[in-house]
């Protein structure tokens, strides 16, 4: 066996993260750890890594009892861990990176550096190049070039923290070509991901944390995905994202002829109260970008964005939020929450009048609408002065929520709501787009995962290279999404497409 844990524990301050870790891992084995956001599985690898140590427990590693004082130690062992954000320094260049720390001395040699960097990007067939800098990589390309690095010191156990999360569908494809390689070299391989799709594709051996302990280990053949989930959430999950749909409203969002040169071009769209709309389109087709424009983040060229029938002409996001527009982003660390602040500073900025009086902070109020969207949302905290950037995933997407749903938005525009949370999580997120839709709200969802938008969509638009190609009824199939994504008919128009507008 090449890694061993037993029983291990691990408490931060007096929150319990490992209560009962238990993992095994062959050589040439990809191992699949799942469970929800705050499960311990990261907790678990950073132990692994050297970046934690246990409070209890037993780590084997080769067979012999250690413990890893340090990430160094952990490398110089042959562990290595690939992380869901990038730790590489990006005004190095890819070669300096793979060699940071092992240049031998005071003197680098960079052609000799340069030379065995070319020399390991070959050998592992990544398009990289040795004297390009990290920062223009994209995601998938700091992996490969992290990937590099473990490969250089000679690892013989690779971890990989969600490592598709934000990747495209092509980089996901190329992620799941390196993790097969590096099995298929005698490497083992420990894969966390939340992604359920992607199990079948890469993974040998599943393993399952559920609140700081391990729940179940098999064969991944051994177990069917409902199997997964139910161990994963405690409780059977039948449908994960089933919602009945109610009559839609008066149109409460109303999009005509936006144009922003490049990115957006022509778009006509109607979002109506009570309804769900799901956005789908591949990496780059304009998604985020709509929704951007909408929210005032980018200027429009031209066209009209109406919400609750009143013009909107938002140059900045503080418009937008006066008008009753509210935007989760994708990325909630960067520009969806104040990590740094407690939890009740984040639910009331968006709408620090509801807990002030002449200028002065209401405290006691700002405490009370914190426990209120606590118990609404069901969000997971030890309290409101609790800093948001210690929540999971999922908790910090509700207390995102939270913050939008203070300022009596009346159109939210979600953009990829469930990146990096897990399936319990997602569940809980959906439930309260549904009752926001009940409650009269305009829903426009912006979806890479293609069965979200399937059951949770009431009606789906498809954008590509910038434009609405085209509508879909909820429920329709991936290939006709992807029909649209992708293909033009040889006229010009994708499939249901008059000429003007998509209706």
């Amino acid at each position: 066996m090449l890694l061993e844990l037993k029983d291990i524990q691990k408490k931060f301050g007096g929150v319990t993260a490992l209560r009962s870790g238990n993992l095994s891992v062959k050589a040439g084995e990809v191992h699949l750890l799942m469970g929800e956001n705050g499960a311990g599985k990261s907790t678990m690898m950073k132990i692994v890594a050297g970046m934690y140590q246990p409070d209890g427990g037993e780590i084997r590693w080769n067979g012999h009892r250690v413990q890893f004082a340090n990430p160094a130690q952990a490398a110089e062992a042959g562990i290595a861990m690939v992380h869901q954000e990038s730790l590489l320094f990006p005004h190095l260049t890819v070669a300096e990176n793979i060699y940071l720390g092992r240049t031998g001395g005071m003197v680098v040699h960079r052609r000799q550096m340069l030379d065995k960097a070319r020399k390991l990007i070959e050998d592992q067939r990544f398009p990289l190049q040795a004297d390009w800098p990290v920062s223009k990589l994209s995601p998938a390309g700091k992996q490969m070039v992290e990937i590099c690095r473990a490969v250089s010191l000679g690892s013989s156990l690779l971890i990989f923290d969600e490592p598709t999360s934000s990747l495209s569908e092509s980089e996901t494809r190329e992620v799941f070509r390196i993790v097969k390689n590096l099995r298929d070299r005698g490497m083992g391989v420990i894969y966390i991901t939340h992604r359920l799709e992607e199990l079948r594709t890469i993974g040998d051996h599943v393993t399952v944390l559920r609140d700081g302990a391990t729940v179940h280990s098999s064969p991944l053949a051994e177990l069917d995905t409902q199997g997964l989930i139910r161990h994963m959430v405690g409780r059977e999950v039948n449908a994960l994202y089933s919602r009945t749909p109610v009559p839609p409203g008066e149109p409460l969002l109303v999009i005509e002829n936006l144009n922003r040169n490049p990115l957006l071009q022509n778009i006509n769209l109607t979002v109506r109260a009570g309804e769900i709309v799901g956005m789908a389109g591949l990496v780059g087709a304009g998604r985020t970008e709509l929704c951007r424009a909408i929210f005032g983040v980018d200027e429009p060229d031209s066209g009209v964005i109406s919400v609750d029938g009143k013009p909107v002409k938002a140059k900045h996001p503080r418009e937008a939020v006066q008008a009753g527009v509210a935007l989760i982003t994708e990325d909630r660390q960067k520009t969806g929450l104040a990590t740094l602040l407690p939890i009740a500073c984040n639910v009331t900025m968006a709408n620090l009048d509801c807990i002030s009086s002449y200028g002065a902070l209401d405290l006691q109020r700002e405490k009370a609408m914190t426990s209120e969207y606590q118990a609404k949302l069901r969000i997971k905290m030890n309290g409101p002065a609790q800093l948001a950037g210690r929540l999971s995933g999922g908790n910090q997407q509700k207390v995102v929520i939270s913050k939008w749903l203070a300022t009596g938005a009346k159109v939210f525009l979600f953009d990829e709501p469930t990146r990096g949370i897990d399936v319990g999580a997602k569940v809980e997120v959906f439930q309260v787009m549904d009752e926001l839709a009940r409650n009269g709200a305009a829903i426009l969802m912006v979806s890479s995962e293609l069965p979200e938008i399937q059951q949770v969509a009431d009606r789906i638009v498809v954008m590509r290279q910038g434009k609405i190609s085209g509508e879909l009824p909820g429920g329709a199939s991936q290939e006709d999404i992807m029909h649209l994504a992708v293909f033009e008919t040889e006229s010009g128009r994708l499939p249901g497409e008059d000429e003007g507008t998509v209706q």
